[in-house]
C-alpha cells in the first residue's frame, strides 16, 4: 500500500492515508505503519473504506496477540475481541456494549491486566453532532522530562491497578478509595455491567473476572527498548509499599507532571477514522457528550 505519513500540528500524532482494510498489509507495509506509530504515538487512519469487523480485526492481528475484553466487561460477541464502546440499549435495557456519555478519565487499555495492552485501536462508527474529544499524552516524554532523582526513585517502585470494586462492587484489600470523578469506568458502564452479569447469570452464561494487576512506574517497550512512566491515573490505586498519604501525593505529582497541555494532543473525530495507538507509551481521556445522542466505536488492543 502506498501510505502517505503526515504529522499533525500537534506534541504528537500523525494522519494517516492510503489504507485498504480489505487488503492484507505486507512486511514493508507493516514494518512502515511500525515506525510510524513509534515516531508519533498516535495513528489518524482516515479517508479510507470504512473497514467490517473481519478487517479490523486482521489489521490490528499483524501488531499482536489480541485482548478479549469484551469478555471481562459481559459481553456476548461472537468476536470477542472488538470491544463495543457505544451508549446503546436492546430492548430489554441491557447495554449493547460497554460505556456510556459520561466522561471518562486519563488512563491506559487494560493497565489492570497481567499482560497490559500494548497497542490500541479505536474506530468511530457513528457519532453524535458534537462529538467528544479524545485527548492522547505522550508518556515516554513524561519519563524523559522527571527529573534524574525522581527517575532513579520510580525505578524500584511498582503500583497496584485495578477497577474491581468499582465496575463489579466486589472488594479488594488495595483497592478502598472513592472513585473520582471521570474516571476510567463511568457509572453507567458499571451499571452496564451489572446488567449484563445478571441477564448471563439468568442464562447460565459463566465469563472469566475482571483481572487486576501490579506492574512497574518506569516500563520498557519490548520492541523499542524506550522507557514509560507507566501510571495509568484512573486506574492504579496504591504504590506497593508507600504509606497511602505519600502514595496518593506521589500519584498526583506523576499524573500532574504528564498532564501538561504541551504533552497533550486532542483528537476531533470523524465518522470512519481509525485511530491506532501506543497503549505503552501514551495515557488517553474521553470528553462527554449528550446523552440522548448515539456514538459507536469499536476498540481492540493487542497484549504486552
Amino acid at each position: 500500500m502506498n501510505f502517505e505519513v503526515t504529522p499533525l500540528k500537534a506534541p504528537l500524532g500523525a494522519i494517516v492515508r492510503g489504507w485498504q482494510p480489505d487488503e492484507p498489509l505486507s512486511v514493508t507495509d507493516k514494518e512502515n505503519i511500525s515506525q510510524a506509530l513509534r515516531k508519533h504515538i498516535v495513528l489518524v487512519f482516515r479517508g479510507n473504506p470504512q473497514p467490517r469487523d473481519e478487517a479490523l480485526i486482521a489489521f490490528a492481528q499483524e501488531f499482536g496477540n489480541l485482548v478479549k475484553g469484551s469478555e471481562w466487561f459481559q459481553d456476548q460477541d461472537p468476536k470477542p475481541e472488538i470491544l463495543r464502546v457505544n451508549n446503546i440499549y436492546d430492548a430489554d435495557g441491557i447495554p449493547q456494549g460497554t460505556g456510556g456519555a459520561e466522561k471518562l478519565g486519563w488512563h491506559a487499555d487494560y493497565s489492570y491486566v497481567p499482560r497490559v495492552g500494548k497497542e490500541s485501536f479505536l474506530n468511530a462508527v457513528e457519532l453524535p453532532a458534537n462529538p467528544p474529544r479524545t485527548s492522547f499524552c505522550n508518556q515516554y516524554r513524561a519519563l524523559e522530562t522527571l527529573p534524574d532523582k525522581t527517575v532513579e526513585k520510580l525505578r524500584k517502585l511498582r503500583a497496584f491497578h485495578s477497577i474491581t470494586k468499582y465496575i463489579s462492587g466486589d472488594e479488594s484489600p488495595m483497592d478502598d478509595k472513592p472513585e473520582k470523578p471521570g474516571s476510567a469506568v463511568t457509572r453507567e458502564a458499571r451499571a452496564g455491567f451489572l446488567a449484563k452479569r445478571e441477564r448471563n447469570r439468568e442464562l447460565g452464561i459463566a465469563k472469566p473476572d475482571i483481572p487486576q494487576a501490579e506492574h512497574p512506574l518506569i516500563m520498557k517497550h519490548p520492541e523499542t527498548g524506550r522507557e514509560i512512566l507507566y501510571i495509568s491515573p484512573q486506574i492504579i490505586k496504591a504504590i506497593i509499599g508507600l504509606p497511602r498519604e505519600e502514595s496518593d501525593t506521589l500519584i498526583k505529582e506523576l499524573t500532574d507532571h504528564s498532564l501538561r497541555e504541551e504533552n497533550i494532543y486532542h483528537h476531533d473525530w470523524q465518522v470512519g477514522d481509525t485511530v491506532m495507538f501506543d497503549t505503552l507509551g501514551s495515557l488517553h481521556a474521553r470528553e462527554s457528550w449528550n446523552p440522548a445522542e448515539r456514538r459507536v466505536m469499536r476498540q481492540l488492543s493487542t497484549m504486552l
